[in-house]
């Protein structure tokens, strides 16, 4: 890596107000969804749902702040993904430009100029995600009088930083393939909608049919929220009357904090384990695009 080229190409994203709007455009729009349909609604049905439990005692100011946390943590993978297709396709810009070419010549391998833009991007996602975490800890303090404890703030940092390796090892993949900011940023309008719902914030993943669920829960879309929300919901037992034994199984697994691929339910450590081994898997395969197209890289 060099560390010119990754201030450079951090200045370069943060210098350009579009940049900052359209990466952060996806979760706008979610976290705007989510307080006029959705935070209402599910809240709705947490209310139908505990009913169901004898003698417990629940307010709805409780179950408003289990909808926002579970919503939340949706955010934080979907936003990896987008923040990460705008601070990558800089690279499109560079070549675009003939910036690109302009570094070869320069005493500079592909392999360093390739590491200083990933490396970036994370920086930007990094730093972006970090303002939304704050974001969620003043908006939970204000509204609710909680915040994150120490282990849950780490939980939720760890699996951003794991939302965010995959998503710049995916989106980097995706742009290898690509020769225009115009096609780059219709693939990114497509790979943003469908996140939404490959990775249950849009609809719960027990709301699809079953073969369907069984795909998603086999992507790293879906996993990352998984353990966002399970990062998000650590403290619950001291914040509801709630039991891990209320909302383990098909409740979990319906309202997308835990996994289920046929019957079997996948333990927090299988699905960090899937994460990383598809992960690596594409990272593998962006190495073997990258040997075997050097023309274009």
């Amino acid at each position: 890596m060099n560390k010119q080229l990754i201030l450079r190409n951090t200045r370069l994203f943060f210098r350009t107000r579009k940049n900052i709007l359209s990466s952060s455009l996806a979760i706008i729009i979610l976290i705007c969804l989510h307080f006029m349909i959705f935070r209402s609604m599910y809240t709705d049905n947490w209310q139908n749902i505990c009913k169901q439990f004898q003698g417990l005692n629940i307010t709805r100011t409780q179950l408003l702040w289990l909808s926002d946390s579970l919503m939340f943590a949706a955010i934080l993978p979907i936003g990896a993904v987008s923040i990460s297709l705008v601070a990558l396709s800089i690279i499109i810009s560079d070549k675009e430009k003939g910036i690109y070419n302009d570094f070869l010549v320069a005493p500079i391998n592909r392999n360093t100029l390739m590491s200083s833009y990933l490396a970036a991007s994370f920086f930007i996602g990094f730093v972006i995600s970090l303002a939304f975490i704050a974001f969620f800890e003043f908006y939970f303090l204000l509204n609710y009088g909680i915040s994150f404890s120490i282990l849950q703030l780490f939980c939720i940092i760890a699996t951003t930083v794991l939302a965010l390796v995959f998503a710049n090892v995916f989106v980097l993949f995706l742009v290898s393939f690509f020769k225009t900011q115009q096609s780059i940023g219709a693939v990114g309008t497509i790979i943003g909608t469908l996140n939404g719902f490959l990775s249950g914030a849009y609809i719960p993943v027990g709301g699809f049919g079953k073969n369907i669920a069984n795909v998603f829960s086999c992507l790293p879309f879906l996993h990352l929220t998984v353990l966002s929300r399970q990062a998000f919901l650590y403290d619950v037992t001291k914040h509801t009357p709630l039991t891990w034994k209320m909302l383990n199984g098909d409740l979990g697994y319906n309202y997308g904090y835990q996994i289920k691929i046929g019957e079997t339910f996948l333990p927090t450590y299988a699905v960090i384990l899937m994460t990383i081994g598809i992960t690596l898997l594409i990272l593998f395969a962006l190495i073997f695009r990258f040997k075997f197209s050097k023309k274009s890289y």
